[in-house]
């Protein structure tokens, strides 16, 4: 069986592979709150089992609590099965013809253009300029005149964010554009404040958010997206129904009341990701780049280093999944992502790179 996988948290693959029961393997290849669920979301959810059994509801209570923490319309608000329900089904909505990813970023996006037989063009940052994309590059791309653009802030796997008020400035300069947004990963960042949040709300802006990465309930398959008022009618024509589960719905309206709770997780995580990144940095055979997400690509050094080799080998050895971005354009096989976790699986993280940092 391959050792690739197409996303992080594939516990089944990763035991069937390392011959041993999920529970035994330590997974840092997602990008979860390492805090993990709020506590009490088990006992809202129980008493409520019985609603699976049901036709979901429209989610309206849900969308107007959305509504209310963005001070957006509830009409702007689109529920679905994830962010990657939006991701797969805004280009039937839009059918771009020249479409450009910006990246290297999450791999779900390309296959979901290339389902309508569009070959997107990817606008890479580089390393050598600290994974910032230069003036240059958005001029020589702006100038092909692509019809869709697709990123996510902060990006991941790097956990950069492409600065607001230049994203800002290229939506209003640029209606021809169709800008995707993706900011799944904003709340578990360094600065949630630092959101793409806008009023008035441009036609040609979709903005994505997820529960799944923020309160660690991936398999809940609970997203949202924000569109303008006047985009919202058609798109509402096309969006499939009954893609969001009622237990779903109880959960992130729970979830979406859980303030104090997520600022906490967001000042444990800070502290904990502070020094972990410090005792990365003392690793010779392995780069770490700075991050605002609560994980960090890394670099192996050696010239015949393999992500893919590397990945087997902590699987194998020390049950410990990782995140090879062997596959990711702009990236590749030296590169690989470990998503943080509590402070004693760290550890045990940070020893299985220093033995084999010698």
């Amino acid at each position: 069986m391959s050792f690739s996988f197409e996303h992080g948290g594939d516990l089944e693959k990763a035991a069937r592979l390392a011959g041993c029961d999920p529970a035994e393997i330590t997974d840092f290849s997602n990008l979860l709150n390492p805090l993990g669920w709020p506590t009490g979301l088990e006992e809202v959810l129980r008493p409520r089992l019985d609603s699976a059994f049901r036709h979901p509801s429209s989610g309206v209570a849900l969308k107007l609590k959305i509504a209310e923490k963005l001070d957006v319309l509830p009409e702007q608000i689109f529920l679905g099965a994830g962010t990657t329900e939006f991701i797969h089904f805004l280009p039937l909505f839009h059918k771009p013809q020249k479409p450009v990813i910006v990246g290297p970023t999450y791999g779900d996006y390309a296959p979901a253009l290339r389902r309508l037989g569009v070959e997107p063009t990817w606008l890479l940052a580089l390393e050598e300029n600290n994974w910032v994309i230069s003036a240059e590059q958005w001029k020589d791309c702006l100038q092909e005149k692509p019809d869709w653009m697709i990123l996510s802030r902060p990006n991941n796997p790097l956990g950069q964010s492409i600065d607001r008020s230049l994203l800002w400035e290229m939506i209003q300069q640029h209606p021809a554009i169709f800008f995707v947004v993706d900011e799944t990963c904003i709340e578990i960042a360094d600065d949630p404040a630092d959101h793409f949040i806008l009023k008035p709300w441009p036609a040609n802006l979709a903005m994505l958010r997820s529960f799944s990465k923020t309160y660690a309930v991936p398999g809940l398959r609970l997203g949202y997206m924000v569109v303008s008022p006047e985009t919202a009618p058609l798109i509402k024509t096309l969006q499939m129904p009954w893609t969001v589960s009622p237990l779903a719905q109880v959960a992130g309206l729970y979830l979406l009341h859980q303030d104090d709770w997520l600022a906490e997780s967001q000042k444990k995580n800070r502290g904990e990701k502070e020094n972990v990144f410090a005792q990365l940095q003392f690793l010779k055979n392995f780069k770490t780049f700075a991050s605002s997400l609560t994980a960090f690509t890394m670099r192996g050094l050696n010239p015949h280093f393999s992500s893919t080799d590397f990945l087997r080998e902590l699987l194998m050895e020390e049950k410990i999944l990782i995140r090879s971005l062997a596959g990711h354009p702009g990236l590749g096989e030296s590169y690989f992502r470990v998503g943080l976790r509590k402070p004693l699986e760290n550890e045990k993280l940070l020893k299985a790179l220093r033995k084999r940092d010698s």
